[in-house]
């Protein structure tokens, strides 16, 4: 089975290397005609997506390039491209800025191609053809929501026809939002509660999307749509699944952890975890480091300041990095994975939840939850904008360097315009909160405009 999903592999990296707006018909004749005709290839073509996600660093690419726009990293790369994004000098034509638009309408078109692959096949078990709809679903919505996160309006691209996909407009953020509500919604009822693996049997493994996968980010579209109630039964959900909040901080991103909602396995050699491999310093940083500002707001007796990051220094100069994953490159074997969700965040999400519908003693037990774990008193008595404040403190310090959680963040809760000048001083002004549209793209698809400040 391990050659079929190479194989998989293989086939959707030769199809996602041509432009997207680009790819051809016969590509996506041949996946249906030589993939969807047993269960087994139909499940490899799916896993191939996640390889593609994990093979691609886009947890490592989220998570440091984001935090470059934000105000988690330091910059010590002297490309140009990274160089003007932790600058906020973004232009139209920076390739990290691409390398996101890219890779996401690359994962949204493979998901287009299994999903009218499905609808097509009459050979694959029902079992089958649900689980792998519900997961196609899935990372489209998932793929939608950071696409409009750093965006904003962005093409809703629902089918494999370059033909049509080339001059489609941008949908607005309301319009993507309500995509990705209907996309999970539709995805949950499909998608198994257990983890599966190739064979669709029940694993340890929690690398395939499951139900509370998409649970878990529906949580979070209902915030963006202040659905309060809503969130919070949907945290609730996924809370009162099979999870736990893991003790030990030193125990939380290893490979199925009790915490881990979803997880990228590790595909590249001598990898474990694409960030942990990039992020740990054993000499001086050639790309980012931790904002030492960030690490000075942490309270001394943190548990998650002394384990989670972690210092080196060479020629006198102390340099932070983070240290949720401890395995760097070249381990004997495998024990962490990159982590996509976690049940932490649910818990913050359902305090936020709670706070806005004024069930202030609920929303103080769930902070207090991450809090206990991080070594930290627990908060009582807070409501209005003093809970709302403790719980986006929180949020920056429980899902720091984790898929730029603190950039959207901020943008979500519209204060960026008030942290953002702080960090990037006179460079900042309200429309770096988007990225622009790659120029590359507007120039093979005339419908597309340009974001406001490009």
């Amino acid at each position: 089975m391990k050659y079929t999903i190479a194989f998989i592999s293989m086939l959707v990296l030769s199809v996602s290397c041509k432009k997207f707006v680009a790819i051809e018909a016969p590509s996506t004749q041949l996946v249906a005609a030589t993939v969807f005709t047993n269960d087994q290839t139909a499940i490899a073509a799916q896993l191939a997506i996640y390889a593609r996600m994990e093979g691609d660093g886009l947890a490592y690419q989220q998570q440091t390039y984001n935090g470059l726009s934000g105000d988690e990293f330091m910059n010590y790369s002297t490309g140009v491209a990274t160089t003007d994004l932790a600058s906020n000098n973004l232009t139209a034509e920076n390739t990290i800025v691409l390398g996101f638009w890219s890779n996401y309408y690359k994962y949204i078109y493979q998901a287009n191609a299994i999903l009218e692959s499905l609808e097509k096949s009459y050979l694959l078990s029902e079992s089958v053809k649900k689980q792998l709809t519900g997961e196609s679903k899935f990372v489209r919505a998932f793929c939608y929501y950071y696409l409009c996160s750093l965006f904003g309006d962005v093409p809703i691209v629902q089918s494999t026809d370059y033909r049509v996909n080339s001059q489609l407009p941008r949908n607005s953020v309301a319009e993507v939002i309500a995509f990705i509500e209907n996309d999970l919604v539709t995805a949950i009822p499909l998608l198994s509660t257990n983890y599966l693996d190739a064979n669709n049997a029940i694993t340890a493994e929690r690398v395939r999307p499951n139900k509370s996968a998409a649970q878990a980010l529906l949580a979070r579209v209902y915030i963006l749509l202040n659905q309060w109630e809503k969130a919070e039964n949907t945290a609730t959900e996924v809370i009162n699944g099979n999870y736990q909040l893991v003790t030990n901080p030193d125990l939380v991103f290893l490979k199925n952890s009790a915490e881990a909602i979803w997880q990228f396995q590790s595909v590249v050699p001598g990898y474990n975890s694409y960030p942990g491999a990039q992020l740990i310093l054993t000499t001086t940083p050639t790309v980012a480091a931790l904002d030492t500002n960030f690490i000075k707001a942490f309270a001394a007796t943190d548990k998650r300041k002394l384990q989670w990051t972690k210092s080196i220094t060479v020629a006198g100069k102390t340099y932070y990095y983070p240290f949720k994953y401890k395995v760097r490159q070249n381990a004997s074997s495998i024990t962490e994975y990159s982590m996509v969700m976690r049940l932490s965040e649910q818990y913050l999400l359902r305090a936020e939840a709670r706070l806005k519908q004024n069930k202030l003693s609920e929303a103080h037990q769930d902070i207090n939850h991450i809090r206990t774990r991080a070594g930290l008193v627990s908060l009582a008595g807070l409501s209005g904008s003093a809970l709302m404040d403790s719980i986006n403190k929180e949020r920056r310090f429980e899902l720091f360097a984790e898929f730029g959680d603190r950039w959207l963040n901020l943008k979500r809760t519209n204060t960026a315009d008030l942290i953002m000048p702080v960090s990037k001083g006179a460079n900042w002004s309200s429309t770096d909160a988007l990225y622009p549209i790659p120029q590359s793209e507007i120039n093979r698809n005339n419908q597309l405009t340009q974001n406001p400040g490009y």
